[in-house]
């Protein structure tokens, strides 16, 4: 089960980056696609009177997942908008340009993928643990993913790394 999920998540984020081939509609609408997904299950929980207990449940793997998924889809934006507005580059070098960047930071969020498919596998099938160990779990998860992704690459550029 973790290889197929973890796959599955991977080739989710290739595909998301990979429509921003089509001047970013492509990786816009494969986006509003997921997000009509984990919407609709979300709803179903809602109607059912069981969010209080899926919501923490999704949150556990979801946390690195979704964000991951987004940040995959920020990745096809590049592409899809190096295309789109190529500035004083002809549009391949634009693109040649765009899809290097994107292909990095979707090659970059693998390892997440890999963590979000080892906690979906081996963690979220434990539904009932206490709740305090799911709110540390989404905590350090969601933890990872600002660090990672927001406060490092400021740090970076803050150091002249970047």
């Amino acid at each position: 089960m973790f290889f197929l999920i973890t796959r599955n998540n991977i080739l989710v984020s290739f595909m998301i980056f990979i429509y921003g081939v089509f001047a970013s509609v492509g990786t816009g609408l494969y986006l509003f696609y997921n997000a009509i997904m984990v919407g609709t299950f979300m709803m179903f929980f809602y109607t059912e009177n069981q969010l209080a207990q899926g919501l923490p449940v999704i949150l556990l793997h979801g946390t690195i997942e979704l964000t991951s998924i987004v940040i995959a889809a920020a990745a096809g934006f590049v592409m899809g908008n190096s295309i789109l507005f190529p500035g004083t580059y002809s549009r391949l070098a634009s693109f040649k340009m765009g899809a290097t960047k994107g292909l990095k930071i979707v090659v970059g969020l693998v390892p997440f993928f890999i963590l979000a498919g080892f906690i979906e596998s081996f963690i979220t099938r434990h539904a009932f643990m206490h709740w305090s160990l799911k709110v540390l779990i989404i905590g350090l998860s969601a933890f990872l993913m600002i660090y990672y992704f927001v406060i490092y690459p400021i740090q970076l550029k803050r150091n002249g790394r970047i």
